[in-house]
């Protein structure tokens, strides 16, 4: 088949290892444990779209069987508290980056899965949102699990936000002093919106929105608007 479609494109042996994929059985011998899956969650209807064939190979259930329901249910019980409490920290943290960056991070954290035959894995979860609203509201997540080694005692840097860019943890604490709202100013500003022009978006009086930019300038300890765009940036 990929040599027929390769004559047709007209494509010369250059393109040969593009085409010609090693037989199934080659694979198999090599026996390559996977150790990962992937899916999409929906945060809309709080549920998972799509899942890899693959976790069938990592925790023995087919694509059509695991759901979120099955999914929190295998968490182990012990893990449960820390998974809530990661969950509320980046729910915290995404209210707080503009909108257009929160592409820019995975969010990661591990925690222990039990199996279909009952064993539990030490799972490294990463997730990134892949869809927003217009408003800036995760709609879809990709979410991959791999196993890791298990642990005695998990690091205290489990819980990471990582700027994909930079390829790099980053360190949010001193970012989100700013409540929501003003973080929204801030982003209209950085959009280029005016005083009238952020009241009139936000339904909000001139004074209401220069009261927020006055708080703004003193929480960041900034001198102007500018320098406080230029700290808030990872």
């Amino acid at each position: 088949m990929g040599s027929k479609i390769k004559q047709k494109l007209g494509l010369g042996s250059e393109w040969d290892f593009w085409f010609d994929h090693p037989h199934t059985n080659e694979i198999i011998n090599e026996k390559r444990k996977i150790q990962s899956y992937y899916f999409i969650f929906d945060c809309e209807v709080n549920d998972i779209e799509y899942v890899s064939k693959s976790i069938s190979a990592v925790l023995g259930y087919s694509s059509s069987e695991f759901n979120m329901a099955k999914f929190f249910e295998s968490i182990h019980p012990e893990d449960l508290q820390y998974c809530n409490e990661c969950e509320h920290n980046s729910f915290q943290i995404s209210n707080h980056i503009f909108y257009k960056e929160i592409f820019k991070y995975i969010i990661s954290y591990s925690f222990r899965l039990k199996t279909k035959e009952g064993n539990y894995l030490t799972i490294k979860q990463e997730y990134q949102t892949i869809e927003t609203d217009e408003y800036g509201r995760m709609l879809r997540n990709f979410v991959h699990h791999e196993v890791i080694d298990s642990y005695e005692k998990r690091s205290e840097f489990d819980f990471q936000i990582i700027d994909k860019i930079k390829n790099r943890p980053v360190n949010f604490e001193k970012k989100f002093k700013l409540t929501k709202r003003e973080v929204e100013i801030l982003d209209l500003i950085n959009q280029g919106f005016q005083t009238k022009e952020i009241s009139e978006q936000l339904n909000l009086s001139d004074h209401t929105v220069k009261t927020h930019r006055k708080n703004i300038l003193q929480k960041t300890q900034s001198s102007s608007l500018i320098q406080v765009l230029n700290k808030v940036r990872i």
